[in-house]
């Protein structure tokens, strides 16, 4: 198996755009799993269940869950609520060939208002800002530039650091599997960017966690959570290496 794709979740509307997106894939040595509380009843899909209780919610401790049951050598973040295009895993598969699997590999996305009759996302509400032809298609960027929702991460790497930092789903919302890309920085791990790796999400709030205000108040980056937990991991000598996977 080549690619894993991995698909958290706690929205099942939002998984049919993206099931019809993995079903035209050019690129077919993949399989497809997701995440979720809820029997998401898709049969192209493999079902981790999200029996984690407790924090604000179990978003880092599912990604590790899926990593640790996913079988492919690269694995690819896709989330709810997102449309890619049909040659969007082989443009991943081709970017980890090219780099040798050293590096975390991301594409560009819009938001948009809905999906028309064919399930793809139209009228654009907002553009990427980190969209730009400067220095072409393909180049390196920071790791900060990294959004996790369309990425590809080399199994070895993630392993490597030992997989999403689960504590912080206990100390807010928001930085997702963020700390990945930043321990692998600190490891001297390279960070790029395709332009031609699109990427199309249709907006849809942020209802489920008591909308935009109280999402920000609980963020943790927002917060000055996410930076308290790096000192205290670096304090205790545990960063940039986790003990939550390991590949022995």
């Amino acid at each position: 198996m080549k690619i894993s794709v991995l698909t958290p979740t706690i929205r099942k509307n939002g998984l049919d755009i993206v099931r019809k997106a993995l079903s035209n894939q050019s690129f077919i040595d993949f399989e497809w799993l997701i995440g979720s509380s809820f029997d998401p009843e898709i049969s192209e899909a493999r079902w981790i269940k999200d029996d984690f209780e407790g924090g604000y919610w179990s978003i880092n401790r599912i990604y590790n869950k899926l990593f640790s049951q996913a079988k492919g050598e690269l694995f690819i973040s896709l989330q709810d609520w997102i449309w890619v295009r049909p040659d969007g895993l082989e443009t991943f598969w081709n970017d980890y060939q090219a780099t040798k699997g050293q590096g975390l590999i991301t594409g560009v996305g819009d938001q948009y208002a809905g999906v028309n009759e064919f399930g793809k996302p139209t009228i654009k509400i907002w553009s990427d800002p980190r969209r730009t032809i400067k220095y072409g298609s393909f180049y390196e960027v920071n790791f900060q530039d990294i959004e996790y929702n369309w990425a590809a991460l080399p199994k070895k790497l993630v392993y490597e650091v030992g997989g999403a930092d689960e504590q912080l789903d206990f100390l807010g919302l928001g930085a997702e599997i963020f700390s990945i890309g930043d321990r692998l920085n600190d490891l001297g791990k390279k960070f790029y960017i395709d332009q031609t790796c699109e990427s199309f999400t249709v907006r849809h709030g942020r209802e489920d966690f008591g909308g935009e205000e109280s999402w920000n108040s609980k963020n943790t980056f927002f917060n000055g959570k996410y930076v308290e937990r790096k000192s205290e991991l670096k304090q205790k000598g545990q960063w940039p290496h986790l003990a939550y996977l390991s590949s022995d």
